[in-house]
């Protein structure tokens, strides 16, 4: 019996642990349900939604989060971002890590959720729906995410996790611009007197965020210095001083700036910020500080580490300012100069380096260099530089004033030789051609020199193109190359420096992106004259005719080119004549640009007074004695000042400048008639688009006698005719237009008329007659007429701005931008928009609102800003016009001063009306089209 039982035993033993395991797990099934508030129910699932999902979500979100970081690149120039949250466009790259960890979450929630008797029992849950809107918020789906981060805050509002969600949620109100709903947010976080001392640093960093765009420095400095001293992570600590520092700068607080840059390099953050902390310290020193020597010696030591190859442009830009600083504005120049010889991939640099050279001379003054410095600098600064546009002003104002002084150079140095004997003439010009071709040949053999070096650095990097192996180092690491080989070129500071130079000159400064060689040039091509040519002298785009004509003549054999010049010389009455004028009308150019666009009124007063002196009888005479009297005015000399307005009371008591000394306002008085009759015509416009026929008919009689000398006169014209086309019959319509072409041949309604009549009856076409035509045919709808070729280009997905134009004068300039930019602080305060003025010609200025992503913004924005009642209460707008434009198109009607062109363009490729009937009224009559939506 023993035996049996001994055999039977293992059996048994097996069949009982199975029992027992499925007994146990029957057990645990039962008492772990979602439903059952047990012990046993509450560990398991806590530890199976820590573990098995929420762990790993969570994971894969700070990894994408550190992706998103990473992608981002800093820009040093300006006032760093407080977070590294990357854009849209680099929240793709993490998509599969948040979309997995939101899967992961989302089945923790499904599977673990244990709500019993309304309350949640594991604490994993709401956890996990927090993580759920940060990963939404990391994918830049931010109205996703702010629903997401509402209800974590409303189903847990008495847990701490509600803080988080409360705190995430600011940050989306500050990314979607939503300031008051994120001020309100942080009011009620900072009152709350249940917050976690260990989130204020968190906290105190969104603050600080929130300030620094609305512009409000003294608060975000307050915010910063909280959270750098509360917040645990050194390179978040290291980034707030980093940004402290630079808002000190800013705001001129040297000290305060150099402690706090000191702060952030005793976090020892990345070597990228700590150089630029370095660099930024050095910059803000006292240069009477007993530290300032020390710190020359400093970035001295930095430009011989061959870590700082590729930052010796930032450095030398750091002594720059240390010398300007200590008045050395020489040495200065020459740190400058290296630095833009010494940038190669960093063209943000080269362009600021090259902006300092043209503010250092534009200040002397020394106007030429200036201006070939502004070239230089618009050739490689990026379009959203803060100060884009008003470089690009500059740069073109000064190269017109060049452009002006070559030809009274040009002219004079001609006269002069028309005035030498002939024999004295042909001697002049042989040595004229003598040194032009001693240039030349010194010219061709450098370019030889040039391309036989170009020849051997290809073949060394044929026959061996990664150099000797032993060379290759990481970067900065190791001394200088041995002898024997060149080496890598990657590693050949010199062979990389040119073969950047080459790449620019012929492609353009391009961001490295897909068919890059396809793609349109984003540096000289955009920038009217902003590239070198073949020798490296920078070329206006205003002067290829120019350059051609010279090109053209230096290619003759020297005979020819000499009989070329000798035609030039003005020795008749006739091209004495021609010569003359082109000196008076480049004087009058150059004291207007230096009055109102360089503002130099002594040097704007010199050049007018030449010209009376010069020739005192020329065309310009009244308006330039007007322009004395006003610069004498500005610049306080009261005594010429009256002796210039006294010749224009005396001998021209009737001009419109006698007028308006006599009375300030006379001229806005005029641009008030102007505006008056504009809006009747307005009225009358939109009383035909209410088809109000009997009105527009009764209200051109009107206009008749309210404004006898009308230049809207041949529009009512042509609107009272179209009226009638839709009350009459067709022949009364046609003798209207018939009429319209008779009274007013000249002008452009002449045209529309014959358009019309074409479409009516092809035989009326050419020329009208009295004879009536009859057709039982109605009119057909007016089709627009093929267009010019416009010279202003489509731009999808790019930066827009937004400008109102009007004639100078008319408008304070100044309670202007006060309306707009209280408007910006209403209803934009994040978007950190720039409200700046220039002029456009002679005779408009323009007020310009910077800078908005889109056309859809910023036709949202123009919208908005001319419907709000309160926006322009207090200013007459008289016939300000206002439109949106993209930078590239903006440069093109500063240069063209085709305000009308630049209208029609706008209307078709922003506006995009129907070609109806009213499109073509639209565009005839250059209707405000938010005047009639």
């Amino acid at each position: 019996m023993s035996f049996i039982r001994n055999s039977l035993k293992p059996h048994f033993n097996r069949h009982f642990l199975r029992v027992l395991v499925l007994a146990f797990t029957i057990v645990i099934y039962t008492g772990c349900s979602v439903k059952k508030n047990t012990v046993i129910s509450r560990m398991y699932h806590k530890t199976t939604a820590h573990y098995n999902g929420y762990f790993n979500a969570r994971e894969r979100v700070k990894q994408g989060a550190k992706t998103l970081a990473t992608s981002q690149v800093d820009r040093y120039d300006r006032i760093l971002p407080v977070f590294k949250h990357g854009d849209a466009a680099s929240a793709k790259a993490v998509f599969p890590d948040m979309d997995e960890a939101i899967k992961k979450v989302s089945l923790v929630i499904q599977r673990h959720s244990m709500e019993i008797d309304g309350k949640e029992r594991n604490k994993w849950i709401d956890d996990s729906y927090l993580l759920i809107g940060v990963a939404q918020f990391y994918k830049h789906e931010t109205w996703t995410a702010i629903e997401s981060f509402q209800f974590v805050a409303a189903q847990y509002r008495n847990e701490p996790i509600k803080y988080d969600a409360l705190m995430y949620l600011t940050q989306c109100y500050l990314r979607l611009g939503k300031m008051p709903d994120a001020e309100y947010l942080l009011g009620t976080l900072r009152d709350d007197g249940k917050f976690p001392v260990k989130k204020k640093g968190m906290l105190n960093a969104i603050y600080a965020d929130y300030y620094i765009q609305q512009n409000d420095y003294e608060k975000a400095i307050e915010h910063l210095t909280k959270a750098g001293s509360m917040t645990k992570k050194r390179a978040d600590r290291a980034r707030y001083y980093f940004i402290l520092g630079q808002i000190h700068q800013k705001m001129g607080e040297y000290p305060k700036a150099v402690t706090a840059y000191e702060a952030c390099m005793d976090l020892n953050p990345a070597y990228e910020m700590m150089f630029n902390a370095r660099v930024n310290r050095a910059s803000s020193v006292d240069v009477n500080s007993p530290d300032a020597k020390g710190i020359r010696e400093m970035l001295v030591k930095m430009l011989s580490d061959d870590k700082n190859i590729e930052y010796h442009d930032q450095i030398y830009y750091a002594l720059a300012e240390i010398s300007l600083k200590e008045n050395n504005t020489q040495e200065a120049i020459d740190f400058l100069r290296k630095s833009t010889a010494s940038s190669v991939g960093n063209s943000n640099q080269k362009a600021l380096s090259y902006l300092k050279l043209a503010e250092i001379f534009f200040k002397k003054p020394e106007y030429p260099l200036a201006q070939t410095y502004y070239d230089s600098t618009a050739a490689f600064l990026s379009q959203d530089h803060p100060d884009y546009i008003t470089i690009i002003n500059t740069k073109t104002n000064l190269t017109k004033l060049i452009k002006n002084l070559a030809v009274i150079q040009t002219e004079d140095s001609l006269q002069r030789m028309a005035a030498m004997s002939p024999s004295e003439r042909e001697a002049s010009i042989d040595r004229l051609i003598e040194v032009e071709t001693e240039e030349r040949l010194r010219k061709e053999k450098e370019r030889e020199e040039k391309l036989l070096k170009d020849k051997e650095m290809k073949e060394q990097s044929q026959g061996d193109p990664f150099g000797n192996m032993q060379d290759i180092r990481p970067p900065g690491g190791g001394g200088q190359q041995s002898g024997g080989g060149t080496g890598w070129y990657f590693s050949n500071q010199s062979a990389l420096s040119f073969g950047y130079t080459d790449f620019i000159r012929i492609w353009g400064n391009r961001k490295l992106e897909d068919n890059w060689r396809r793609s349109s040039r984003s540096s000289f091509a955009e920038v009217p004259g902003g590239g070198p040519d073949e020798t490296g002298e920078a070329v206006d785009s205003t002067d290829l005719a120019a350059v051609a004509a010279r090109d053209s003549i230096m290619a003759l054999d020297n005979a020819k080119r000499k009989q070329a010049y000798l035609e030039s010389i003005p020795v008749t009455p006739e091209m004495r004549a021609a010569s003359d004028e082109k000196i008076v009308e480049a004087y009058y150019n150059v004291g207007l640009i230096y009055k109102e666009q360089l503002r130099d009124n002594k040097e704007s007063g010199r050049n007018f007074e030449t010209l009376l002196q010069r020739y005192p009888e020329n065309q310009y005479k009244l308006p330039t004695i007007y322009n004395l009297y006003r610069v004498y005015l500005a610049l306080g000399d009261e005594e010429k000042s009256d002796y210039y307005k006294n010749i224009i009371l005396n001998n021209y008591a009737d001009s419109e400048y006698a007028k308006i000394i006599l009375n300030p306002d006379y001229f806005k008085d005029q641009q008030k008639k102007v505006a008056i009759q504009k809006v009747f015509y307005e009225n009358t416009y939109r009383a035909y688009l209410n088809k109000q026929y009997e009105d527009v008919i009764e209200r051109k009689s009107m206009a008749d006698s309210l404004f006898p000398s009308n230049e809207l006169a041949p529009k009512y014209e042509l609107l009272t005719s179209l009226a009638i086309g839709k009350l009459r019959s067709l022949p009364e319509f046609e003798a209207s237009l018939k009429q319209v072409i008779r009274k007013y041949p000249e002008d452009s309604v002449a045209g529309r008329a014959k358009e019309i009549l074409a479409r009516i009856n092809p035989a009326l076409a050419e020329q009208p007659k009295d004879t009536t035509a009859t057709t039982k045919e109605a009119p057909p709808e007016v089709v627009e007429p093929p267009k010019k070729r416009s010279m202003f280009t489509v731009q999808k997905d790019t930066i827009q701005y937004v400008l109102f134009v009007y004639v100078n004068n008319t408008i304070s300039t100044e309670d202007f931008k006060v309306a707009v930019s209280n408007y910006n602080g209403t209803y934009h305060r994040t978007k950190q928009l720039q409200v700046n003025s220039s002029f456009l010609g002679q005779e408009y200025q323009f007020l310009m609102i910077k800078q908005l992503p889109n056309k859809e913004e910023a036709l949202g924005y123009l919208d908005g800003l001319l419907n709000d009642p309160e926006a322009f209460s207090n200013i007459d707008m008289g016939s300000a016009r206002s439109v949106v434009i993209t930078p590239d198109n903006l440069i093109m009607l500063l240069q063209t001063k085709d305000l009308d062109g630049y209208e029609r363009f706008y209307e078709e490729q922003y506006l995009n009306y129907p070609l109806t009937i009213c499109f073509l009224l639209i565009k005839l009559f250059n209707i405000s089209l938010w005047t009639i939506i």
